[in-house]
């Protein structure tokens, strides 16, 4: 796998834990937009638009950027719903976690995974080559 691939899936994996934050800080941004404020705004009159609302909720729905979040949280999720437990282990503890506490390495020999380091390395290649494909549909 290119090595573009496997950077993005570790993005995609990195970004998973805080991926309901990010929707709501963009649904926000969205909702409440900047607006630099009219120094002459008496003088114009108000423009009162009355679809606003409807305009926004719309604008939550479509956004590209949120749908893709929430698309890429849900595969993720799915995958390692289907995935084994040694391989759901290894992607949560070296690139789910903020806080990493072991390698590959050290899941192996403090015995978190139930295999050896080449088969370990091979469930995490399989579920990145799943990831990347499931990412490209």
């Amino acid at each position: 796998m290119e090595k573009w691939r496997v950077e993005r899936v570790k993005a995609v994996l990195k970004d998973y834990r805080d991926t309901d934050k990010y929707v709501r800080k963009l649904e926000e941004e969205i909702r409440v937009p900047y607006r630099e404020e009219d120094i002459n705004g008496d003088i114009k009159g108000s423009r009162g638009d009355s679809d606003t609302m409807f305009g926004t909720l719309w604008t939550i729905e479509t956004d590209k950027q949120i749908r893709r979040l929430k698309r890429n949280k849900q595969i993720v999720e799915e995958l390692l719903d289907e995935c084994g437990s040694d391989t759901e282990t290894i992607i949560r503890e070296l690139y789910i976690k903020r806080f990493p506490q072991y390698t590959m390495q050290g899941l192996v020999d403090s015995f978190e995974i139930k295999c050896g380091k080449t088969k370990a390395f091979e469930y995490r290649n399989r579920f990145f080559e799943e990831l990347d494909k499931m990412l490209d549909i």
